[in-house]
């Protein structure tokens, strides 16, 4: 980084002011629960420092929020701003001892609101954070920095490093470091992270809204690693004095930083929606553009298009982050491909957050600061997600872990999280006008726990476990297209690539990798019990770096219902999925009431029993008539809650035995709704219950009650028809199979 000698000065007292006495303080330090997290100060430190007789300065790396410096008890600097280094020349004191006392406030009080200053989005996570978080160093010499980066190439939509195609497999970093209380680790932690994140198959690092130390991003390119340098910049406050105040620190930041040549991209804020006017993005962007000389700067990660705000944007690359539940992702990933627009690489600067159920027992038994209950511990702050401490006091999972099923519910959320995001990145790589992604997140943290690593930073996925989905190449399923005829005319249609009818079974295998590649495919069916239903190889062929490409069909005739495997092989890629066949059905004894027309080209007949697409006004009269009722909810008796983010699901009873779709999320994807039931009037016995895994509330997606008939209602759609959900019984082989076993479950 120079040429400069430099010394630690780590030794240190703090003293919190209204009488208490001084303690001792290494340096990085911050006073985390010395003092209630609302207190802003100040703060004072001290040490006594040997001045050497060469000129020397005293470099601060890092001060969370304004430092007052003195030597020998006169004011000799001020400074604010969290994440920019400054430095206090010594030439008045060369060969003398002195004292020197730092006097310092932390955002998020009084003096300094959240909004009003540089703070990131760490107050957002968890506090404000105060204190000598940085380095303090005593430098002599000249620092030399190295150019700035010239290691980017942009040509279209394609981004090349050092002249090599390069496909951007980030993972998103909030900074969080609860046993520290401030962001900036020690090389132990860094390296330690940086391995595990490369271990996992990513290539990048978003720094989101917070400043490493400049060791992290030595430490990246020591690994081979890339960053994304997102500065601080989450909805200010919109008075102009301040967000120039900010504009000037962010400056600051970028001179400091930008010798770092693997900061392959930077954005000047995030989500930053009407919070900012165009005039005040386009300025930073340039700003930013002419200070690092690199090709990818983007005033606002997210959007407008996304995020709202003036839909005027700045910047060399389309950033979106779209957090959708999985049916939905996509048409939204079409509906953000650039069309007419001007060519340039598209990223998902943040996208698929996947929450699971976190260890609550674990949490509760240690009872770390950030989920406590008592305010001076863990205020609220400008937290608008702020469910924990009600959460550890009341949830039955942290209360009665062996009785509510934690562990293997915990395994249950883990597992759904992992399909989820495989297939959301596969959708990802087929689509090869986006340039590459950014995963939330790194870390749980306490407003979230879709974190790669849990809240002690063990891994969440093992190398294996992503190897298929996240990496330099990977394959993919191409699914088939089937426009239904609607009321006089084509709607959008997909066939299941993972759910079939006996018969023909069809597949396009497509490849996207960020180099170039030539193979040939080679492919496997394996029945249950591991024996080989089908196989075969396809040609060699060429593909190119960062294009998805289709590289051979696939078609099996399968008259043997069953689950079965498909397995692929492309050069030195893998990838395989669960595939489910069914028999077409046939439905008798039951009567249809369905005004919606959902169950639309499906002959029931007529019969005692009733399936009903609505909430039958005499249910209770049916019942005690001794029909049996299957109530398919979409509107009335039901309320919208996504079925796959920020959820896990419990299944209980004999039904179940009938309805073989338990945590099988490659078959409830095709059939999966937005709702869960509201019910009342009944002694309903819950048959599959999603609980909320960040405020643990819990609600019925499927149930069950007896009386004379019996009735099951539920949110689950074997109609389909949400996103690329096959539309109807008759295209939905999921669907089809999840009705045949419903309706079998009341004999």
């Amino acid at each position: 980084m120079s040429g400069a000698k430099r010394k630690s000065i780590s030794l240190w007292s703090v003293n919190y002011g209204e009488g208490s006495p001084s303690r001792d303080a290494a340096i990085p330090h911050a006073w985390n629960q010395d003092v209630s997290v609302e207190y802003e100060g100040p703060v004072t430190y001290q040490t006594f420092l040997e001045v050497p007789r060469e000129p020397a300065r005293l470099v601060f790396h890092g001060v969370s929020y304004s430092a007052e410096v003195s030597i020998n008890d006169v004011t000799v600097a001020s400074h604010s701003g969290i994440w920019d280094a400054f430095e206090v020349p010594l030439e008045p004191w060369k060969g003398k001892r002195v004292d020197v006392k730092v006097k310092v406030l932390k955002n998020g009080g009084a003096t300094y609101p959240v909004k009003n200053v540089a703070s990131g989005f760490l107050p957002f996570v968890f506090h404000t954070f105060g204190g000598l978080f940085g380095a303090v160093e005593l430098v002599t010499g000249d620092d030399e920095q190295a150019p700035t980066n010239n290691r980017v190439r942009v040509e279209g939509g394609k981004i090349l490093v050092d002249d090599k195609p390069f496909y951007v497999r980030g993972l998103l970093h909030w900074g969080w470091y609860p046993e520290l209380g401030h962001p900036n680790p020690g090389e132990e932690t860094i390296r330690r992270e940086v391995r595990a994140a490369k271990e996992l198959g990513f290539n990048l690092v978003k720094f989101c809204l917070w400043i490493p130390p400049h060791r992290y991003l030595e430490i990246l390119k020591e690994e081979g690693l890339e960053a994304w340098m997102e500065l601080p910049l989450w909805d200010p406050t919109p008075e102009a004095e301040h967000q120039d105040n900010i504009a000037r620190e962010i400056e600051r930041i970028v001179r400091q930083y930008r010798h770092h040549d693997n900061i392959i991209i930077w954005t000047a804020g995030c989500e930053l929606s009407a919070s900012t006017s165009p005039e005040y993005r386009q300025v930073l962007t340039q700003t930013i553009k002419n200070l690092t000389g690199c090709p990818l700067v983007k005033d606002n990660s997210g959007g407008a298009e996304m995020y709202g705000g003036d839909l005027r944007e700045f910047g060399e690359f389309y950033d979106f982050h779209p957090y959708c539940d999985t049916p939905f992702y996509p048409a939204v990933l079409d509906s953000l491909m650039p069309g007419p627009r001007k060519k340039q690489p598209i990223l998902l600067g943040e996208f698929n957050d996947i929450d699971v159920h976190r260890d609550l027992s674990r949490i509760g038994d240690e009872m770390p600061y950030w989920a406590s209950s008592l305010p001076e511990l863990n205020g609220q702050g400008v937290r608008w997600q702020y469910d924990l401490p009600n959460v550890m006091a009341t949830c039955r999972f942290a209360n009665h872990p062996t009785k509510s099923g934690h562990s293997a519910l915990m395994e249950s959320s883990r597992r759904k999280a992992l399909f989820m995001r495989k297939t959301i990145q596969e959708w990802v790589r087929a689509r090869d006008p986006i340039g590459g992604y950014v995963i939330t997140g790194w870390r749980d943290t306490p407003i979230s726990s879709a974190g790669f690593f849990d809240d002690w930073e063990e891994p969440r996925f093992s190398p294996s476990e992503v190897a298929s989905w996240n990496g330099p190449t990977v394959l993919f399923l191409i699914p088939s297209r089937r426009p239904p005829w609607t009321n006089g005319g084509n709607r959008m249609g997909y066939v299941d690539p993972l759910n079939h009818f006996t018969g023909q079974v069809f597949w396009r295998i497509g490849v996207h990798s960020e180099h170039d590649l030539s193979g040939g495919l080679v492919w496997k069916v394996t029945a249950a019990d591991g024996s080989v239903a089908a196989r075969g190889a396809l040609p060699t062929q060429s593909v190119s770096a960062l294009e998805s490409v289709e590289v051979g069909e696939i078609s099996w005739q399968c008259d043997v219902p069953g689950e079965y495997r498909l397995e692929l092989e492309f050069g030195d890629t893998k990838n395989e999925w669960p595939i489910w066949v069914v028999s077409r059905p046939t439905f008798s004894g039951w009567t249809k009431v369905d005004p919606l027309g959902l169950l639309d080209g499906v002959e029931f007949g007529e019969g005692p029993n009733i399936v009903s697409t609505r909430l039958l006004p005499d249910l209770k009269e049916k019942l005690d008539s001794g029909a049996n009722v299957l109530l398919l909810l979409t509107d009335e008796g039901t309320v919208p809650a996504p079925f796959w983010r920020e959820s896990a699901y419990q299944f209980s009873g004999d039904l179940w035995d009938k309805v073989p779709f338990v945590e099988e999320w490659s078959r409830l994807l095709a059939v999966s709704g937005d709702r869960v039931l509201a019910l009342d009037g009944l002694d309903f016995e819950v048959s599959m219950n999603r609980i909320d895994v960040r405020t643990y509330a819990e609600a019925p997606v499927l149930v069950r009650a007896k009386t004379k008939g019996t009735v099951i209602a539920t949110t689950l759609r074997p109609f389909g028809g949400l996103g690329n959900q096959p539309a109807g019984v008759g295209r939905n082989p999921a669907g089809a199979a999840l009705l045949v076993g419903l309706l079998g479950s009341f004999s």
